[in-house]
C-alpha cells in the first residue's frame, strides 16, 4: 500500500530547482573543488612570476564561478535539521549568508586592473598592488570550505574521511602558496625559467614539511626574514604530520563502526559462554545466530533507533522495512492503512536457526507469528504434515480458541518473521472486526484440511 504524495506545486516546490544531495549538485560540487584550486594555482603562480594574462582559461574558470551563483540559487538547501524547498526561502538565506563571498570570489579583479593600468612592471606600487589583489583570490578558498560542508551533508561521509580529504585539499594548496612565498622573500633558485624556479620551491616546501629536508636547499643564513619563513614552514609542518596520522588513525579504528560494534559484541557473547561452560556444540549455534545477524542486519539493532525517534517516524521505516509483510501475508492485503499502521508497530522481528523448535505443541500459546522468508515445518505427534513458506502466518489457532498448541513448528533453514503477541494480537481483533474475520477464516481453512 502506497503513501500518497502531494504535488510539487502544491508544496511551493518549483520544477526547476534540485535536491541539494542530487547527483548532478554533488558533480557541480566536485567540480567548483577543482575548479578553485586550479584557479588559485595557476593565477597565484602567473602573479608571483609577473605573467598574468586574462587567457580563455581564465574566462573559462570565472565563468564557472558566476555560474555556481545561479546554481545556488536553483538548489534546494539542507542547513542541520532546516530545509529551505521554496525560491524565496533559498535566495533569502542564500542573500544572507554567503552570496557576498561568492560574488567576490567571481569578481575578476587581476583582470580589471589589467585593463585599466596595461602591463604592470615588477617592484612597482601596482606590483604591490596585484599581490594584495592575489590576497583577495584566496577569498575563493571560503567557498572551498563551504562547498566541503555541503558534500558532507550530501554524502553522509564519515567525519574521518571527510576530515581526511578536506586536509589533503588544504594542504595541496598550503604546499603551492609556501612555494610562492619562497620565491618571493628571493629565497631557492634564482636562475632558470619561471617553472624551475617554481618546482624547487615547491620540492622545498615539500621536504621541509614532511621533516625530511636534505640540505641542498637552504634559507639563506644571513637573511633573517628567510631563517623566520623556514622556521614557519617547520613549525607547520610538525602540526600537520600531527594532524594528518591522527586522522589516519581516527579513520581505520572508525571505517566501520557497525563492524567494531560487533567483534565488541561478539567477544561479550564468547566470554559468557565460556564462562558458564556452555557446550561446543551449542557455543557454535549461538555464534551462527550473531553471524546470521551480522549478514542480514550488519549488526545493528533495529529497535534501539526506531524507539529513539518520533512515532510517526518510526511508523515511515516500519511500513518500508515490513513491507514485504504486508505483500505476502494473506491477512494484511487489502487491508485498511490505519490497521497495517498500527499494526507494523507491534510486530517484533525474529531470526529462526535450522531446526529450531518456534513453537511445541503442547505448550501455552502467547504469541503468532508471521513468516517472512525461509521455510517452516508444521508437526504433529512427531509426524510432518505440512510446510509453510513465506507469507504465512502460524500459532494464531491457540490464541483464539486459548488452548494449548496442537503442533510444533519447526524452522527447516534459516528464516526470518515477526512475532505478534497476544495482548496485542487481541487488541487488533477487537478494534478492527474485518482482522477478526480473516483471522477465523484461516483456522478453520487450516481445520478442514
Amino acid at each position: 500500500m502506497k503513501a500518497r504524495t502531494m504535488p510539487a506545486d502544491t508544496l511551493g516546490v518549483k520544477p526547476y530547482l534540485i535536491a541539494h544531495n542530487h547527483p548532478l549538485r554533488i558533480a557541480w560540487n566536485v567540480l567548483m573543488l577543482g575548479a578553485i584550486l586550479l584557479f588559485l594555482f595557476i593565477i597565484t603562480y602567473r602573479i608571483v612570476f609577473h605573467s598574468f594574462t586574462g587567457d580563455g582559461l581564465y574566462y573559462a574558470l570565472n565563468f564557472l564561478f558566476l555560474a555556481d551563483i545561479g546554481v545556488n540559487f536553483m538548489t534546494r538547501g539542507k542547513y542541520g535539521h532546516v530545509r529551505l524547498e521554496t525560491p524565496g526561502e533559498i535566495a533569502r538565506h542564500y542573500l544572507r549568508g554567503w552570496f557576498t563571498v561568492d560574488a567576490l570570489a567571481a569578481f575578476p579583479f587581476e583582470l580589471v586592473l589589467i585593463l585599466a593600468v596595461g602591463a604592470v612592471p615588477p617592484g612597482t606600487f601596482l606590483a604591490r598592488l596585484f599581490l594584495v589583489l592575489q590576497g583577495l583570490t584566496l577569498i575563493k578558498l571560503f567557498k572551498a570550505g563551504r562547498i566541503f560542508g555541503e558534500l558532507e551533508e550530501a554524502l553522509r561521509l564519515i567525519p574521518a574521511v571527510r576530515r581526511l580529504v578536506s586536509v589533503v585539499y588544504w594542504l595541496t594548496m598550503a604546499l603551492h602558496l609556501m612555494a610562492l612565498g619562497w620565491v618571493l622573500i628571493g629565497a631557492g633558485a634564482t636562475e632558470g625559467s619561471y617553472f624551475d624556479i617554481y618546482l624547487r620551491a615547491f620540492y622545498w616546501v615539500t621536504t621541509t614539511i614532511a621533516t625530511i629536508g636534505y640540505g641542498d636547499y637552504t634559507p639563506d643564513h644571513g637573511s633573517n626574514i628567510q631563517i623566520a619563513y623556514t622556521i614557519v614552514v617547520e613549525l607547520f609542518g610538525v602540526g600537520m604530520f600531527s594532524y594528518i596520522i591522527a586522522n589516519v588513525s581516527s579513520l581505520i579504528a572508525n571505517l566501520d563502526v557497525s563492524r567494531s560494534s560487533y567483534q565488541r559484541r561478539l567477544e561479550e557473547v564468547n566470554a559468557y559462554l565460556r564462562a558458564q561452560r556452555i557446550p561446543p556444540e551449542l557455543q557454535d549455534r549461538v555464534r551462527d545466530y550473531y553471524s546470521y545477524l551480522w549478514t542480514k542486519q550488519r549488526g545493528v539493532s533495529a529497535s534501539a533507533i526506531l524507539d529513539d525517534i518520533p512515532r510517526s517516524l518510526s511508523q515511515e521505516i516500519l511500513m518500508f522495512l515490513n513491507r514485504e509483510v504486508v505483500n505476502r501475508v494473506e491477512l494484511f492485503r487489502g487491508a485498511d492503512e490505519l490497521f497495517i499502521r498500527e499494526a507494523v508497530q507491534l510486530l517484533k522481528p525474529r531470526v529462526f536457526l535450522p531446526e529450531e523448535y518456534i513453537i511445541r505443541q503442547g505448550e501455552f500459546g502467547d504469541c503468532m507469528y508471521f513468516l517472512t522468508s525461509g521455510e517452516v515445518r508444521i508437526v504433529i505427534g512427531g509426524k510432518e504434515v505440512t510446510r509453510l513458506g513465506p507469507g504465512s502466518p502460524f500459532g494464531e489457532t491457540a490464541l483464539i480458541e486459548n488452548l494449548h498448541r496442537n503442533a510444533s513448528v519447526i524452522s527447516s533453514s534459516y528464516s526470518t518473521g515477526y512475532q505478534l503477541n497476544k495482548d496485542d494480537f487481541d487488541k487488533l481483533r477487537a478494534k478492527y472486526p474485518d482482522f477478526d474475520r480473516q483471522v477465523r477464516a484461516v483456522v478453520e481453512a487450516r481445520k478442514g484440511k
